[in-house]
């Protein structure tokens, strides 16, 4: 029997080949599971009968699981319930979760992806929600330290009105991932700062480090979107919003360090760093050409170290993809991409009677204790994977139950550092060198004034106002417009009172948050 080592990741792969276990053992396998607390349809926890919960959330798979998988079954099993739950695609959850909440037709466990949606925000101030608050001390694997901050943070007027789906802070976002053997074999360190990086790339484009004789090599795979984190350097912060001494927000699109990062990515694409169809690439031909182990350097979260590395090393068996762990300004300031200790929020409607929110709640305590959590993304222990040197190994059930590809343990995230910086067969030496990075990562603190905030005025007037800077942007980076127009572009922005109103707003939603 073939086995792989098992860490979670966003995005997993599939193994080629399966061994089909014989169902007797998986439910014999499943029999006797401890952690659940019965209770029954109504809520109460006497009652022998299961309790019917509807949940929609996210699905990142290929293939979604329905309630005749095993595990499906056993975590119903576990938590005396039956579940009836709707997956969305990531590519449509926006406009369905819209749809959703502008019907009013709500499952009894709502996701939204954003606390910023504007029809969120909406029911929220119309009470169409139960406030969870009075009733969260009672669950005490809700009450995890490792927890404590997504709580905080997603609290509405003090109240905690949703049930966040946790994610780790680090080790997410788009950020630089280099390729290791290509420093090596140019006898290159590491870049810490954006100077020596700039150096890399263009010691990538004429040194041959893929070692061919030819200039075939591409330093750079990226697309304007996938390099705003070069503004969030320039500016010294997190998002689109950075915070000023006198406790007010100022946009960085209109500042004059974003002005600086433009050019640093024209100089950039002057001197052939990028794609020839950089302006135009879509996600996907950014990432087929980093696969395609042309490219020395790609923007991916810290799990593509072998979600994307693996690719690579088909077409090159040299290659070795490594995330950069910071980058430093002219400042000496150092710049990680980190985020909210959450993704995603579940709320529960007011339709939904007393009785049964606390069954919910049940439910979710459960997927967050240490078994319930470990359950959703690994399996069962004999049946999904076993225990060899410390370490959980799948056996080829795993692949057939589909652990850990993003169905069940993407309604309830395990709670890790391994969501973000881990993928199903990475080998031991690249996830322990993930681990060192993300370690230093943490020691990288970057404020994100503007995180958690709502105003009506941004929903309303910024998406248009942004994409006027950024089609400039691309303008003068490739030389179809000179760096006048985008002065000019910029000055009428800072003295549009629409600008303005989004301005006042963000400051005060910033003060009553922070500040109280």
């Amino acid at each position: 029997m073939k086995t792989m080592n098992i860490k979670p990741g966003k995005s997993l792969v599939k193994t080629a080949s399966l061994l089909l276990l014989a169902s007797s053992l998986l439910l014999g396998a499943c029999g006797g599971g401890s952690g659940g607390t019965a209770s029954g349809s109504d809520g109460g926890k006497d009652s022998k009968e299961p309790t019917s919960i509807t949940i929609q959330t996210l699905n990142y798979a290929t293939e979604f699981i329905d309630n005749t998988n095993p595990l499906w079954k056993e975590l119903e099993k576990r938590t005396n319930t039956k579940l009836n739950i709707t997956w969305l695609s990531p590519s449509t959850a926006e406009e369905k979760i819209n749809v959703m909440l502008a019907s009013g037709d709500l499952p009894e466990v709502t996701f939204v992806e954003s606390m910023q949606n504007p029809q969120l925000q909406k029911m929220l101030k119309q009470g169409v929600f139960w406030d969870l608050t009075p009733f969260l001390k009672d669950y005490p694997n809700l009450n995890r330290e490792e927890l404590k901050e997504m709580w905080e943070i997603t609290k509405v007027d003090g109240k905690n009105m949703v049930i966040p789906r946790y994610y780790p802070s680090y080790g997410g976002g788009v950020f630089p991932m280099i390729r290791k053997d290509w420093l090596d074999a140019l006898g290159l360190e590491t870049p810490k700062t954006l100077d020596e990086f700039y150096n890399v790339l263009k010691a990538f484009k004429e040194q041959d480090p893929n070692g061919n004789g030819q200039a075939d090599e591409i330093p750079y795979a990226a697309n304007p979107g996938a390099l705003a984190y070069i503004y969030n350097i320039f500016n010294e912060t997190q998002g689109g919003w950075k915070l000023e001494p006198d406790n007010t927000l100022s946009p960085i699109i209109t500042s004059d360090a974003s002005r600086e990062a433009m050019l640093w990515i024209k100089k950039a694409y002057d001197d052939g760093l990028f794609p020839k169809d950089f302006a135009i690439m879509k996600f996907s031909q950014v990432m087929d050409t980093m696969r395609s182990a042309k490219a020395g350097v790609g923007g991916m979260s810290m799990n593509h170290a072998w979600v994307t590395g693996k690719a690579v090393k088909d077409v090159d068996p040299k290659a070795d993809l490594m995330p950069l762990a910071y980058l430093e300004n002219a400042n000496g300031v150092k710049y990680t991409p980190s985020g909210s200790p959450y993704y995603g929020v579940y709320l529960i409607p007011k339709k939904v009677p007393e009785a049964k929110v606390k069954k919910i709640l049940e439910f979710f305590d459960y997927g967050y204790s240490v078994e319930g959590n470990e359950m959703l993304t690994y399996g069962l222990e004999g049946v999904h994977y076993n225990v060899e040197n410390g370490k959980k190994v799948a056996t080829p059930q795993a692949a057939i139950d589909k652990t850990g590809d993003g169905n069940l343990n993407n309604m309830i995230h395990l709670v890790s550092d391994d969501m973000a910086i881990s993928a199903v067969g990475m080998p031991d030496e690249v996830y322990q060198r993930n681990v060192e990075i993300v370690t230093e990562r943490k020691t990288v603190k970057v404020p994100n004034p503007s995180g958690e905030l709502y105003s009506e005025a941004y929903n309303k007037y910024y998406p248009e106002i942004s994409k006027k800077v950024d089609d400039m942007r691309v303008m003068v980076i490739t030389g179809k417009e000179p760096i006048e127009a985008y002065d000019q572009l910029i000055e009428t922005i800072k003295n549009d009172p629409k600008m303005a109103e989004i301005t006042e707003e963000m400051t005060k939603a910033y003060q009553e948050k922070y500040m109280k």
